[in-house]
């Protein structure tokens, strides 16, 4: 099994951070076509356990883990207000005349894309992601976590279409599997990346730990706890089909 790196933390004031949202959520997943397409982008797939998780359980979530997750989903994130919401994992910028359906965001050009110049800002949550790392010509899932906490990707919405995460260059820790990462943010640095300040250098990143994961993942039909377990531990790998994402 491969590891990333090794310090163990924990996040700092997550329930201050989600306690402001009232109400029920439910967790919707998008079956449609572009959910299906096969997608080789940074972060093309992540999980979030809520029943694991008192600190999302007290906000009365009337939702499924998800432990396959991917573009063109319904996802739960926080808005600038404070709220929480569904939204598709899907972003188009109103002027488009067609959707473009893009689900990262680069932060070194945030500012600079009409894309995304004037989209808000929001929050998506998070207990892990896959990455691809490319060995002897095959492409390989890699499942990177914190053990125990819960993450926030650094997203961008408009009320027109959905969400992207947005993403940066990779740090050491995880550069080896991938080149890029979704931009993580401290607990404690989540409300200022809502008000519009760019942080994209965390130290939450550094905590990081990866291991190889079946090539089930491969699969957006496939949900289910054993996806993220190191490849060893995990049940046996599919063999390819017409739904695999990457081939």
């Amino acid at each position: 099994m491969g590891r990333c790196i090794g310090n163990a933390g924990t996040a700092v004031g997550v329930f201050s951070f989600l306690a402001p949202s009232l109400g029920a959520v439910t967790w919707v997943t998008m079956r449609n076509q572009q959910a299906q397409r096969s997608y080789l982008t940074m972060c093309g797939r992540y999980t979030l356990s809520v029943t694991q998780r008192p600190e999302l359980n007290a906000l009365g979530l009337q939702t499924a883990d998800r432990f396959n997750i991917a573009p063109g989903s319904s996802v739960l994130t926080r808005d600038e207000q404070g709220e929480h919401r569904m939204m598709p994992w899907d972003f188009s910028p109103p002027w488009a005349k067609k959707p473009m359906h893009l689900s990262n965001a680069r932060s070194e050009t945030l500012r600079e894309k009409p894309a995304f110049r004037r989209a808000r800002r929001c929050v998506l949550l998070a207990d892990g992601w896959y990455e691809w790392q490319r060995i002897e010509g095959k492409k390989r899932p890699w499942y990177h976590h914190i053990e125990g906490e819960l993450l926030f990707f650094a997203g961008l919405y408009n009320d027109t279409s959905g969400c992207a995460i947005v993403t940066r260059s990779a740090l050491e820790t995880v550069a080896p599997i991938h080149h890029r990462q979704p931009v993580l943010l401290e607990a404690r640095g989540v409300e200022h990346w809502l008000q519009g300040h760019d942080l994209f250098a965390s130290a939450v990143t550094h905590r990081v730990h990866c291991h190889e994961v079946s090539t089930r993942v491969n699969r957006p039909s496939e949900d289910d706890i054993g996806l993220t377990l190191p490849v060893s531990a995990s049940s046996p790998e599919s063999p390819p089909s017409n739904e695999d994402l990457f081939k």
